[in-house]
């Protein structure tokens, strides 16, 4: 009822067949498995959006990912930007690196935010970020190991209203 597509991250291709079975619209891949050739030939196989986070990726590893999607036809692919700190400084977040990623890649490039608040996620749609991943908790009291930098609801509402309100004050070039 509230229009969210589900999808996820699966770590085998036993969980990529699970996923088709729900017809999920688009795969991530976690940076943990951004070195895992077979398994993103498998997800790119299946011709559906793919997001690949870069948090612990060389320059190399973002190469060999790139040319196994491509080499499966896939084009449908979104790099994240990410630092893998857990939460991660401002200091660290570098978000000058997306546009140099799309240049870099020809591709569409996002950011994956572990920082606190919504600072980053706002400045990195500015800088041409077209999906924002941020981690969600009903309530920080609930605890777990993500807690401290996830967003609560409120928090989260207002990141969105931020974000759409970049977008339109980008405006166009005139």
């Amino acid at each position: 009822s509230l229009k969210i597509d589900i999808f996820s991250s699966p770590f085998d291709k036993s969980s990529v067949d699970f996923l088709e079975k729900l017809a999920v619209p688009a795969y991530k891949i976690a940076s943990f498995e951004i070195q895992d050739i077979p398994l993103i030939e498998y997800v790119a196989s299946k011709g559906k959006p793919m997001i690949l986070s870069t948090g612990i990726a060389s320059l190399g590893d973002i190469e060999s990912a790139l040319s196994a999607c491509r080499g499966k036809g896939n084009d449908q692919i979104t790099l994240l930007k990410c630092t893998s700190a857990y939460p991660a400084p401002l200091e660290e977040a570098n978000l000058l690196t997306i546009p140099n990623i799309r240049e870099t890649f020809s591709v569409d490039v996002g950011l994956s935010d572990h920082t606190m608040g919504s600072s980053s996620a706002i400045a990195a749609v500015a800088l041409g970020a077209s999906v924002i991943e941020k981690h969600f908790i009903l309530d920080r009291s609930q605890g777990g190991p993500d807690s401290s930098f996830s967003m609560e609801p409120e928090e989260f509402a207002f990141l969105v209203e931020s974000i759409r309100e970049v977008e339109v004050a980008l405006g166009e070039i005139s």
